[in-house]
C-alpha cells in the first residue's frame, strides 16, 4: 500500500523584524527550508520584507501581533485597552497581566488589524 504524501510548511515568523532577519528568512526560503513568511507589519524592517517578499515570489500572511511595539493604526496609540500610556503595546508578559486583570478590550482587537490592509 503506498505512503500517503505529507507536506510540511515551514513559516518564517517575525519577517521585518530587522534587516538581519529577513535575509536569513530570504536565504531560507532560497534554500527550500521555508514555505511561506508572516509579516510583521509594525516592525522596523517590514517595509524591507514586503519588497524582500516580492521581489523573491515568497507567498505572505500576516503576522498578528498585540504585544510588541505600536500599533500601525495611530487611533489605537491614545485611546486603546491594547497599549500603555506612552502608545506602545504592554509587551508579552504585560498583555497577559493585562488579560488577566480584566484589563484589555477584546472588541479592539480587530481595529488593530484593519488598517494594516490598507
Amino acid at each position: 500500500m503506498p505512503q500517503p504524501r505529507v507536506k510540511l510548511v515551514v513559516t518564517g515568523d517575525d519577517f521585518g523584524y530587522c534587516p538581519r532577519r529577513n535575509q536569513g528568512i530570504v536565504d531560507g526560503f532560497q534554500a527550500g527550508g521555508i514555505s511561506n513568511v508572516s509579516l510583521l507589519v509594525n516592525a522596523s524592517a517590514a517595509k524591507d520584507a514586503a519588497d524582500l517578499a516580492k521581489r523573491h515570489n515568497i507567498p505572505i500572511g500576516l503576522h498578528a501581533n498585540l504585544s510588541e511595539g505600536v500599533p500601525v493604526c495611530p487611533s489605537l496609540r491614545t485611546a486603546s485597552t491594547l497599549v500603555n500610556q506612552r502608545g506602545f503595546f504592554h509587551g508579552k508578559m504585560g498583555f497577559r497581566q493585562a488579560l488577566q486583570r480584566g484589563q484589555l478590550s477584546v472588541a479592539e482587537v480587530p481595529h488593530s488589524w484593519c488598517h494594516a490592509t490598507q
